[in-house]
Protein backbone atom coordinates (compact mmCIF):
# COMPACT_ATOMS: atom_id res chain seq x y z
CA UNK A 1 0.00 0.00 0.00
CA UNK A 2 1.37 3.38 -0.98
CA UNK A 3 2.07 5.51 2.12
CA UNK A 4 0.10 8.71 2.53
CA UNK A 5 2.35 11.75 2.22
CA UNK A 6 2.61 14.28 5.00
CA UNK A 7 1.54 16.96 2.49
CA UNK A 8 -1.68 15.05 1.87
CA UNK A 9 -2.33 14.87 5.60
CA UNK A 10 -1.58 18.57 6.00
CA UNK A 11 -3.83 19.46 3.08
CA UNK A 12 -6.64 17.41 4.56
CA UNK A 13 -6.24 19.15 7.90
CA UNK A 14 -6.35 22.58 6.25
CA UNK A 15 -9.43 21.57 4.25
CA UNK A 16 -11.04 20.33 7.44
CA UNK A 17 -10.26 23.65 9.10
CA UNK A 18 -11.82 25.63 6.23
CA UNK A 19 -15.00 23.54 6.33
CA UNK A 20 -15.28 23.80 10.10
CA UNK A 21 -14.96 27.60 10.01
CA UNK A 22 -17.53 27.90 7.24
CA UNK A 23 -15.30 29.38 4.54
CA UNK A 24 -15.99 28.50 0.94
CA UNK A 25 -16.02 30.02 -2.49
CA UNK A 26 -19.39 31.24 -3.67
CA UNK A 27 -20.95 29.28 -6.46
CA UNK A 28 -21.39 30.99 -9.79
CA UNK A 29 -24.72 32.74 -10.35
CA UNK A 30 -26.31 34.24 -13.42
CA UNK A 31 -25.96 38.03 -13.41
CA UNK A 32 -29.14 40.11 -13.36
CA UNK A 33 -29.64 43.57 -14.84
CA UNK A 34 -31.80 46.37 -13.56
CA UNK A 35 -32.48 50.06 -14.11
CA UNK A 36 -34.56 52.89 -12.72
CA UNK A 37 -34.78 55.05 -9.63
CA UNK A 38 -32.01 57.38 -8.59
CA UNK A 39 -33.95 58.06 -5.36
CA UNK A 40 -33.10 54.47 -4.33
CA UNK A 41 -29.74 54.18 -6.05
CA UNK A 42 -27.47 54.87 -3.09
CA UNK A 43 -28.93 51.85 -1.29
CA UNK A 44 -29.19 49.67 -4.41
CA UNK A 45 -25.51 50.22 -5.23
CA UNK A 46 -24.38 49.56 -1.66
CA UNK A 47 -26.25 46.26 -1.59
CA UNK A 48 -24.92 45.29 -5.03
CA UNK A 49 -21.42 45.80 -3.71
CA UNK A 50 -22.17 43.73 -0.61
CA UNK A 51 -23.35 40.68 -2.54
CA UNK A 52 -20.66 41.00 -5.23
CA UNK A 53 -18.18 39.54 -2.73
CA UNK A 54 -20.22 36.35 -2.84
CA UNK A 55 -20.04 36.10 -6.62
CA UNK A 56 -23.55 37.48 -7.08
CA UNK A 57 -23.52 40.02 -9.92
CA UNK A 58 -26.30 42.61 -9.93
CA UNK A 59 -25.92 45.36 -12.55
CA UNK A 60 -27.90 48.57 -12.17
CA UNK A 61 -28.26 51.83 -14.07
CA UNK A 62 -29.75 54.83 -12.28
CA UNK A 63 -31.64 56.42 -15.15
CA UNK A 64 -34.76 57.57 -13.31
CA UNK A 65 -37.95 55.73 -12.43
CA UNK A 66 -39.75 56.45 -15.69
CA UNK A 67 -36.84 55.22 -17.84
CA UNK A 68 -36.56 52.16 -15.62
CA UNK A 69 -40.21 51.23 -16.12
CA UNK A 70 -39.82 51.70 -19.87
CA UNK A 71 -36.73 49.48 -19.88
CA UNK A 72 -38.74 46.78 -18.09
CA UNK A 73 -41.71 46.66 -20.46
CA UNK A 74 -39.34 46.87 -23.44
CA UNK A 75 -37.57 43.75 -22.10
CA UNK A 76 -34.20 45.51 -21.78
CA UNK A 77 -33.67 44.61 -18.11
CA UNK A 78 -34.54 41.82 -15.69
CA UNK A 79 -35.99 44.15 -13.04
CA UNK A 80 -36.76 47.82 -12.48
CA UNK A 81 -36.87 50.10 -9.46
CA UNK A 82 -39.44 52.89 -9.27
CA UNK A 83 -41.10 55.08 -6.66
CA UNK A 84 -44.42 54.67 -8.44
CA UNK A 85 -46.10 51.77 -10.26
CA UNK A 86 -46.75 51.65 -14.01
CA UNK A 87 -48.79 54.66 -15.04
CA UNK A 88 -51.80 55.09 -17.24
CA UNK A 89 -51.54 57.59 -20.11
CA UNK A 90 -50.40 61.01 -18.87
CA UNK A 91 -49.07 64.28 -20.22
CA UNK A 92 -45.41 65.25 -20.32
CA UNK A 93 -44.03 68.67 -19.37
CA UNK A 94 -44.89 70.02 -22.85
CA UNK A 95 -48.48 68.79 -22.70
CA UNK A 96 -47.98 65.78 -25.00
CA UNK A 97 -49.97 62.63 -24.17
CA UNK A 98 -47.67 59.71 -23.35
CA UNK A 99 -48.26 55.99 -23.85
CA UNK A 100 -50.22 53.92 -21.33
CA UNK A 101 -47.55 52.03 -19.38
CA UNK A 102 -50.00 49.61 -17.78
CA UNK A 103 -51.06 48.29 -21.19
CA UNK A 104 -47.48 48.01 -22.45
CA UNK A 105 -46.29 46.23 -19.31
CA UNK A 106 -49.10 43.66 -19.41
CA UNK A 107 -47.16 41.70 -22.04
CA UNK A 108 -44.47 40.97 -19.44
CA UNK A 109 -46.20 39.94 -16.17
CA UNK A 110 -44.75 41.41 -13.02
CA UNK A 111 -45.07 41.92 -9.29
CA UNK A 112 -44.23 44.85 -7.04
CA UNK A 113 -42.28 44.53 -3.83
CA UNK A 114 -40.87 47.11 -1.38
CA UNK A 115 -37.14 47.73 -1.66
CA UNK A 116 -36.20 50.71 0.53
CA UNK A 117 -37.96 53.37 2.57
CA UNK A 118 -36.99 56.98 2.87
CA UNK A 119 -38.04 60.57 3.15
CA UNK A 120 -38.29 63.00 0.27
CA UNK A 121 -36.35 65.90 1.74
CA UNK A 122 -35.99 69.59 0.97
CA UNK A 123 -32.25 70.11 0.56
CA UNK A 124 -31.33 73.80 0.56
CA UNK A 125 -28.42 76.21 0.33
CA UNK A 126 -29.14 79.39 2.23
CA UNK A 127 -27.08 81.94 4.12
CA UNK A 128 -28.13 84.62 6.58
CA UNK A 129 -25.58 87.28 7.57
CA UNK A 130 -22.91 85.24 5.83
CA UNK A 131 -23.63 82.08 7.85
CA UNK A 132 -25.24 78.93 6.47
CA UNK A 133 -28.80 78.37 7.69
CA UNK A 134 -29.13 74.83 9.08
CA UNK A 135 -32.41 74.98 11.02
CA UNK A 136 -34.98 75.78 8.31
CA UNK A 137 -38.58 74.77 9.02
CA UNK A 138 -41.34 74.43 6.43
CA UNK A 139 -45.01 73.57 6.70
CA UNK A 140 -46.45 71.51 3.83
CA UNK A 141 -48.35 74.58 2.62
CA UNK A 142 -45.24 76.76 2.61
CA UNK A 143 -43.23 74.10 0.75
CA UNK A 144 -46.01 73.70 -1.81
CA UNK A 145 -46.20 77.44 -2.42
CA UNK A 146 -42.43 77.54 -2.99
CA UNK A 147 -42.59 74.78 -5.60
CA UNK A 148 -45.65 76.19 -7.33
CA UNK A 149 -44.10 79.64 -7.74
CA UNK A 150 -46.33 81.45 -5.25
CA UNK A 151 -43.52 82.25 -2.80
CA UNK A 152 -40.39 83.70 -4.36
CA UNK A 153 -38.42 85.27 -1.47
CA UNK A 154 -36.90 83.62 1.60
CA UNK A 155 -38.23 86.39 3.86
CA UNK A 156 -41.83 85.79 2.77
CA UNK A 157 -44.23 86.09 5.74
CA UNK A 158 -45.24 82.42 5.50
CA UNK A 159 -41.64 81.27 5.71
CA UNK A 160 -41.00 83.73 8.54
CA UNK A 161 -44.01 82.30 10.41
CA UNK A 162 -42.49 78.81 10.17
CA UNK A 163 -39.14 80.13 11.41
CA UNK A 164 -39.71 82.52 14.35
CA UNK A 165 -36.30 81.52 15.70
CA UNK A 166 -34.47 83.63 13.09
CA UNK A 167 -34.71 86.62 10.75
CA UNK A 168 -34.97 85.21 7.25
CA UNK A 169 -32.74 86.81 4.58
CA UNK A 170 -34.12 88.83 1.67
CA UNK A 171 -32.78 86.30 -0.81
CA UNK A 172 -34.58 85.13 -3.94
CA UNK A 173 -35.62 81.47 -3.86
CA UNK A 174 -34.22 79.22 -6.61
CA UNK A 175 -36.47 76.14 -6.77
CA UNK A 176 -34.75 73.20 -8.46
CA UNK A 177 -36.91 70.48 -10.02
CA UNK A 178 -36.21 67.27 -11.91
CA UNK A 179 -36.14 67.60 -15.70
CA UNK A 180 -36.47 63.84 -16.29
CA UNK A 181 -39.24 61.42 -15.39
CA UNK A 182 -38.66 60.92 -11.69
CA UNK A 183 -40.15 58.88 -8.88
CA UNK A 184 -39.06 61.62 -6.51
CA UNK A 185 -41.22 64.06 -8.47
CA UNK A 186 -44.07 61.57 -8.37
CA UNK A 187 -43.79 61.26 -4.59
CA UNK A 188 -43.66 64.98 -4.00
CA UNK A 189 -46.48 65.84 -6.41
CA UNK A 190 -48.61 63.04 -4.89
CA UNK A 191 -48.08 64.61 -1.48
CA UNK A 192 -49.05 68.06 -2.77
CA UNK A 193 -52.08 66.73 -4.65
CA UNK A 194 -53.28 65.01 -1.48
CA UNK A 195 -52.30 67.44 1.28
CA UNK A 196 -52.07 70.90 -0.36
CA UNK A 197 -54.64 70.44 -3.09
CA UNK A 198 -55.41 74.10 -3.77
CA UNK A 199 -51.73 74.97 -4.22
CA UNK A 200 -51.18 71.95 -6.47
CA UNK A 201 -54.14 73.03 -8.59
CA UNK A 202 -52.55 76.45 -9.02
CA UNK A 203 -49.58 74.72 -10.63
CA UNK A 204 -51.86 72.64 -12.86
CA UNK A 205 -53.55 75.80 -14.11
CA UNK A 206 -50.27 77.64 -14.68
CA UNK A 207 -48.99 74.69 -16.72
CA UNK A 208 -52.22 74.62 -18.80
CA UNK A 209 -53.11 71.14 -17.50
CA UNK A 210 -56.63 72.09 -16.44
CA UNK A 211 -58.12 73.23 -13.16
CA UNK A 212 -56.66 70.14 -11.50
CA UNK A 213 -54.32 67.35 -12.56
CA UNK A 214 -53.05 64.04 -11.16
CA UNK A 215 -49.67 63.51 -9.52
CA UNK A 216 -46.96 63.05 -12.10
CA UNK A 217 -43.39 61.87 -12.48
CA UNK A 218 -42.76 64.73 -14.95
CA UNK A 219 -42.84 68.03 -13.09
CA UNK A 220 -45.26 70.47 -14.82
CA UNK A 221 -43.62 73.26 -16.78
CA UNK A 222 -45.06 76.75 -16.73
CA UNK A 223 -43.94 80.07 -18.25
CA UNK A 224 -41.60 82.41 -16.36
CA UNK A 225 -41.34 80.09 -13.39
CA UNK A 226 -37.74 80.94 -12.59
CA UNK A 227 -37.21 77.29 -11.71
CA UNK A 228 -34.02 75.41 -12.55
CA UNK A 229 -34.44 71.90 -13.98
CA UNK A 230 -31.75 69.23 -13.57
CA UNK A 231 -31.51 65.57 -14.53
CA UNK A 232 -31.31 62.83 -11.89
CA UNK A 233 -31.01 63.08 -8.10
CA UNK A 234 -27.29 63.77 -8.35
CA UNK A 235 -28.04 66.65 -10.72
CA UNK A 236 -30.45 68.51 -8.46
CA UNK A 237 -28.32 67.84 -5.36
CA UNK A 238 -25.13 69.07 -7.05
CA UNK A 239 -26.91 72.19 -8.30
CA UNK A 240 -28.11 73.11 -4.83
CA UNK A 241 -24.72 72.32 -3.28
CA UNK A 242 -22.85 74.61 -5.69
CA UNK A 243 -21.24 77.47 -3.81
CA UNK A 244 -22.75 80.09 -6.10
CA UNK A 245 -26.35 78.89 -5.68
CA UNK A 246 -27.29 80.66 -2.47
CA UNK A 247 -31.07 80.52 -2.11
CA UNK A 248 -31.50 77.20 -3.95
CA UNK A 249 -33.81 74.45 -2.71
CA UNK A 250 -34.81 71.09 -4.18
CA UNK A 251 -36.73 67.93 -3.32
CA UNK A 252 -34.52 64.85 -3.20
CA UNK A 253 -33.99 61.65 -1.23
CA UNK A 254 -32.38 62.50 2.10
CA UNK A 255 -29.25 60.43 1.40
CA UNK A 256 -28.13 62.81 -1.36
CA UNK A 257 -28.10 65.77 1.03
CA UNK A 258 -26.39 63.65 3.67
CA UNK A 259 -23.65 62.66 1.22
CA UNK A 260 -22.90 66.32 0.52
CA UNK A 261 -23.13 67.53 4.09
CA UNK A 262 -26.04 69.87 3.34
CA UNK A 263 -29.04 70.50 5.59
CA UNK A 264 -32.64 69.59 4.83
CA UNK A 265 -35.72 71.39 6.11
CA UNK A 266 -37.73 70.10 9.04
CA UNK A 267 -41.30 69.55 7.81
CA UNK A 268 -44.40 70.13 9.92
CA UNK A 269 -46.38 66.95 10.52
CA UNK A 270 -49.99 66.29 11.51
CA UNK A 271 -49.19 66.68 15.21
CA UNK A 272 -47.75 70.15 14.63
CA UNK A 273 -44.12 69.13 15.12
CA UNK A 274 -41.39 69.93 12.61
CA UNK A 275 -39.45 66.73 11.95
CA UNK A 276 -36.40 65.62 9.99
CA UNK A 277 -36.41 62.67 7.53
CA UNK A 278 -34.36 60.48 9.87
CA UNK A 279 -34.60 56.70 9.78
CA UNK A 280 -36.77 56.46 12.89
CA UNK A 281 -39.11 59.27 11.82
CA UNK A 282 -39.62 57.68 8.38
CA UNK A 283 -40.20 54.21 9.82
CA UNK A 284 -42.67 55.63 12.33
CA UNK A 285 -44.56 57.45 9.57
CA UNK A 286 -44.75 54.32 7.43
CA UNK A 287 -46.71 52.54 10.13
CA UNK A 288 -49.60 54.42 8.58
CA UNK A 289 -49.05 52.94 5.12
CA UNK A 290 -51.66 50.68 3.58
CA UNK A 291 -50.77 48.14 0.93
CA UNK A 292 -53.19 47.23 -1.84
CA UNK A 293 -53.52 43.63 -2.93
CA UNK A 294 -51.39 44.36 -6.02
CA UNK A 295 -48.50 45.66 -3.90
CA UNK A 296 -49.07 49.37 -4.53
CA UNK A 297 -48.87 51.75 -1.59
CA UNK A 298 -51.53 54.07 -0.21
CA UNK A 299 -49.84 56.87 1.71
CA UNK A 300 -52.66 59.03 3.05
CA UNK A 301 -52.14 57.49 6.49
CA UNK A 302 -48.44 58.30 6.26
CA UNK A 303 -49.01 61.94 5.30
CA UNK A 304 -51.40 62.38 8.22
CA UNK A 305 -49.73 60.12 10.79
CA UNK A 306 -50.35 61.82 14.15
CA UNK A 307 -47.25 60.43 15.86
CA UNK A 308 -45.13 63.40 16.94
CA UNK A 309 -42.03 61.83 15.33
CA UNK A 310 -43.53 61.05 11.92
CA UNK A 311 -41.89 62.62 8.85
CA UNK A 312 -44.87 63.30 6.57
CA UNK A 313 -43.28 62.91 3.10
CA UNK A 314 -42.21 59.31 3.69
CA UNK A 315 -42.62 56.45 1.26
CA UNK A 316 -40.87 53.44 -0.17
CA UNK A 317 -39.64 52.35 -3.57
CA UNK A 318 -40.89 49.43 -5.59
CA UNK A 319 -38.80 46.77 -7.20
CA UNK A 320 -40.66 45.50 -10.27
CA UNK A 321 -39.88 41.81 -10.75
CA UNK A 322 -40.93 39.33 -13.45
CA UNK A 323 -43.34 36.52 -12.66
CA UNK A 324 -42.72 34.52 -15.86
CA UNK A 325 -39.67 33.50 -17.86
CA UNK A 326 -40.48 35.88 -20.67
CA UNK A 327 -37.22 37.10 -22.26
CA UNK A 328 -34.76 38.22 -21.08
CA UNK A 329 -35.55 36.45 -17.78
CA UNK A 330 -35.12 32.79 -16.81
CA UNK A 331 -35.21 30.61 -13.68
CA UNK A 332 -31.45 30.76 -13.17
CA UNK A 333 -31.65 34.55 -13.04
CA UNK A 334 -34.59 34.11 -10.69
CA UNK A 335 -32.33 32.39 -8.19
CA UNK A 336 -29.83 35.26 -8.31
CA UNK A 337 -32.52 37.94 -8.10
CA UNK A 338 -34.27 36.28 -5.15
CA UNK A 339 -30.99 35.92 -3.25
CA UNK A 340 -30.34 39.64 -3.75
CA UNK A 341 -33.87 40.50 -2.64
CA UNK A 342 -33.69 38.43 0.54
CA UNK A 343 -30.35 40.07 1.33
CA UNK A 344 -31.64 43.63 1.04
CA UNK A 345 -34.97 42.93 2.78
CA UNK A 346 -33.12 41.52 5.79
CA UNK A 347 -29.42 42.14 6.40
CA UNK A 348 -29.15 44.97 3.89
CA UNK A 349 -31.67 47.05 5.83
CA UNK A 350 -29.07 47.33 8.61
CA UNK A 351 -27.30 49.86 6.40
CA UNK A 352 -30.38 51.90 5.51
CA UNK A 353 -29.91 54.50 8.24
CA UNK A 354 -26.26 55.27 7.52
CA UNK A 355 -27.12 55.68 3.83
CA UNK A 356 -29.88 58.20 4.54
CA UNK A 357 -32.85 55.81 4.30
CA UNK A 358 -35.01 53.95 6.81
CA UNK A 359 -35.31 50.19 7.34
CA UNK A 360 -38.51 48.70 6.00
CA UNK A 361 -40.96 47.75 8.74
CA UNK A 362 -42.01 44.12 9.20
CA UNK A 363 -45.31 44.39 7.32
CA UNK A 364 -43.51 45.54 4.16
CA UNK A 365 -40.85 42.82 4.50
CA UNK A 366 -43.56 40.17 4.78
CA UNK A 367 -45.18 41.49 1.62
CA UNK A 368 -41.81 41.36 -0.13
CA UNK A 369 -41.32 37.72 0.92
CA UNK A 370 -44.68 36.82 -0.60
CA UNK A 371 -43.91 38.63 -3.85
CA UNK A 372 -40.63 36.71 -4.27
CA UNK A 373 -42.54 33.40 -4.37
CA UNK A 374 -43.88 34.48 -7.77
CA UNK A 375 -40.41 34.86 -9.31
CA UNK A 376 -39.45 31.79 -11.41
CA UNK A 377 -36.52 29.95 -9.85
CA UNK A 378 -36.68 31.86 -6.56
CA UNK A 379 -34.93 30.36 -3.54
CA UNK A 380 -36.88 29.67 -0.36
CA UNK A 381 -37.47 32.60 1.97
CA UNK A 382 -35.85 32.67 5.40
CA UNK A 383 -38.01 32.64 8.50
CA UNK A 384 -39.35 36.14 9.07
CA UNK A 385 -38.29 35.91 12.72
CA UNK A 386 -34.67 35.27 11.70
CA UNK A 387 -34.62 38.14 9.19
CA UNK A 388 -31.93 40.50 10.48
CA UNK A 389 -33.77 43.65 9.44
CA UNK A 390 -33.35 45.95 12.47
CA UNK A 391 -37.10 46.57 12.69
CA UNK A 392 -37.58 42.81 13.18
CA UNK A 393 -34.60 41.43 15.09
CA UNK A 394 -32.38 44.45 15.66
CA UNK A 395 -34.26 46.42 18.29
CA UNK A 396 -34.79 49.41 16.00
CA UNK A 397 -37.14 51.93 17.55
CA UNK A 398 -40.45 51.46 15.78
CA UNK A 399 -43.73 51.84 17.68
CA UNK A 400 -46.49 49.30 17.40
CA UNK A 401 -48.54 49.59 14.26
CA UNK A 402 -51.41 52.05 14.35
CA UNK A 403 -54.54 49.91 14.75
CA UNK A 404 -56.27 52.05 12.12
CA UNK A 405 -53.53 51.33 9.58
CA UNK A 406 -54.20 48.02 7.91
CA UNK A 407 -52.33 45.93 5.42
CA UNK A 408 -54.38 44.17 2.79
CA UNK A 409 -53.04 40.68 2.26
CA UNK A 410 -52.14 39.80 -1.32
CA UNK A 411 -54.96 38.21 -3.23
CA UNK A 412 -54.05 36.88 -6.63
CA UNK A 413 -51.50 38.60 -8.84
CA UNK A 414 -50.76 42.11 -9.90
CA UNK A 415 -52.13 43.59 -13.07
CA UNK A 416 -51.04 41.15 -15.69
CA UNK A 417 -49.16 39.06 -13.16
CA UNK A 418 -50.51 35.70 -14.22
CA UNK A 419 -47.98 32.99 -14.78
CA UNK A 420 -45.55 30.84 -12.90
CA UNK A 421 -44.77 31.65 -9.33
CA UNK A 422 -41.55 29.74 -9.77
CA UNK A 423 -40.24 26.70 -8.00
CA UNK A 424 -37.90 26.95 -5.08
CA UNK A 425 -34.43 25.56 -5.28
CA UNK A 426 -34.75 24.56 -1.64
CA UNK A 427 -31.90 26.88 -0.65
CA UNK A 428 -32.41 28.96 2.48
CA UNK A 429 -30.72 32.28 2.99
CA UNK A 430 -27.99 32.42 5.60
CA UNK A 431 -27.93 36.18 5.00
CA UNK A 432 -31.13 36.36 7.03
CA UNK A 433 -29.10 35.88 10.21
CA UNK A 434 -26.98 38.53 11.89
CA UNK A 435 -24.57 40.06 9.41
CA UNK A 436 -21.25 41.60 10.40
CA UNK A 437 -20.34 45.13 9.47
CA UNK A 438 -23.29 46.59 11.36
CA UNK A 439 -24.40 50.15 10.81
CA UNK A 440 -22.21 52.71 12.49
CA UNK A 441 -19.13 50.52 12.83
CA UNK A 442 -16.08 52.68 12.07
CA UNK A 443 -14.43 51.35 8.95
CA UNK A 444 -12.81 53.05 5.98
CA UNK A 445 -13.28 51.40 2.60
CA UNK A 446 -13.27 52.41 -1.02
CA UNK A 447 -15.96 55.02 -1.49
CA UNK A 448 -16.47 55.68 2.23
CA UNK A 449 -15.39 58.21 4.79
CA UNK A 450 -14.34 57.29 8.29
CA UNK A 451 -17.81 57.95 9.66
CA UNK A 452 -19.31 55.25 7.47
CA UNK A 453 -21.13 57.56 5.06
CA UNK A 454 -20.95 56.66 1.40
CA UNK A 455 -18.97 59.15 -0.66
CA UNK A 456 -19.49 57.74 -4.12
CA UNK A 457 -22.08 55.02 -4.49
CA UNK A 458 -24.19 56.44 -7.27
CA UNK A 459 -22.48 55.03 -10.35
CA UNK A 460 -23.37 51.85 -12.16
CA UNK A 461 -20.31 50.11 -10.75
CA UNK A 462 -20.17 48.70 -7.22
CA UNK A 463 -17.70 50.63 -5.09
CA UNK A 464 -18.15 49.36 -1.55
CA UNK A 465 -17.60 45.89 -0.14
CA UNK A 466 -18.73 44.78 3.28
CA UNK A 467 -16.95 41.92 5.04
CA UNK A 468 -18.72 38.77 6.15
CA UNK A 469 -22.03 39.01 4.26
CA UNK A 470 -23.55 35.55 3.88
CA UNK A 471 -25.60 34.60 0.85
CA UNK A 472 -27.63 31.58 -0.14
CA UNK A 473 -24.95 30.39 -2.52
CA UNK A 474 -22.12 30.36 0.00
CA UNK A 475 -21.11 30.10 3.60
CA UNK A 476 -18.39 32.48 4.73
CA UNK A 477 -16.34 33.09 7.84
CA UNK A 478 -18.12 35.66 9.98
CA UNK A 479 -14.99 37.71 10.50
CA UNK A 480 -16.63 40.62 12.27
CA UNK A 481 -19.68 39.13 13.92
CA UNK A 482 -17.56 36.48 15.68
CA UNK A 483 -14.82 38.89 16.61
CA UNK A 484 -12.28 36.76 14.74
CA UNK A 485 -9.93 37.82 11.95
CA UNK A 486 -9.19 35.88 8.74
CA UNK A 487 -5.53 36.07 9.74
CA UNK A 488 -6.25 33.90 12.77
CA UNK A 489 -7.49 31.10 10.54
CA UNK A 490 -4.48 31.53 8.28
CA UNK A 491 -2.18 31.32 11.29
CA UNK A 492 -3.91 28.13 12.49
CA UNK A 493 -3.50 26.63 9.03
CA UNK A 494 0.22 27.46 9.03
CA UNK A 495 0.63 25.94 12.48
CA UNK A 496 -1.06 22.72 11.34
CA UNK A 497 1.25 22.56 8.36
CA UNK A 498 4.17 23.14 10.67
CA UNK A 499 3.10 20.32 12.97
CA UNK A 500 2.63 17.91 10.09
CA UNK A 501 5.73 18.79 8.09
CA UNK A 502 8.13 20.58 10.40
CA UNK A 503 9.39 17.76 12.72
CA UNK A 504 10.47 15.40 9.93
CA UNK A 505 12.35 18.23 8.22
CA UNK A 506 14.10 19.20 11.44
CA UNK A 507 14.90 15.58 12.25
CA UNK A 508 16.36 15.08 8.82
CA UNK A 509 18.68 18.02 9.27
CA UNK A 510 19.81 16.82 12.68
CA UNK A 511 20.40 13.16 11.59
CA UNK A 512 24.13 12.36 10.95
CA UNK A 513 25.09 11.95 7.33
CA UNK A 514 25.40 8.35 6.17
CA UNK A 515 27.83 7.54 3.44
CA UNK A 516 26.42 5.46 0.66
Amino acid sequence: MKPISRWTIASALVASLVVSTGASVASASDPVDGAGSTWSQIAVDQWRADVARQGLVVNYQGVGSTAGRVAYYQAQVDFAVSEIPFQSAQYDRQGNLLADETQLAAARPYAYLPIVAGGTAFMYNLKANGQRVTDLKLSPTTAAKIFTGQITMWNDPLIAADNPQRVMPATRIKPVIRSDGSGTTAQFTAFMADETTSDWNVLCQRANLGSSCPATSLYPDFPNSGFAAQQFSDGVANFVAAQYNDGAITYVEYGYAKERGFPVASVKNASGNYTQPTAVNVSVALQGARINSDGTQVLGGVYRNSDSRAYPISSYSYMIVPTTEAAPFNASKGQSLSEYIFYFLCAGQQKAEQLGYAPLPRNLVEFGFEAVTRIPGAVAAPSIDSCSNPTITGGFLVPKANPTATTTAPAGGTSGSAGSSGGSSGTTLPGATTVPGAVGEPRTEVGETTNGEVVDATGSEAVIATPGVAMATSVEIDTEGSGASPFIYLLIAVLILGIAVGPPIVAGRLRPSVKQ
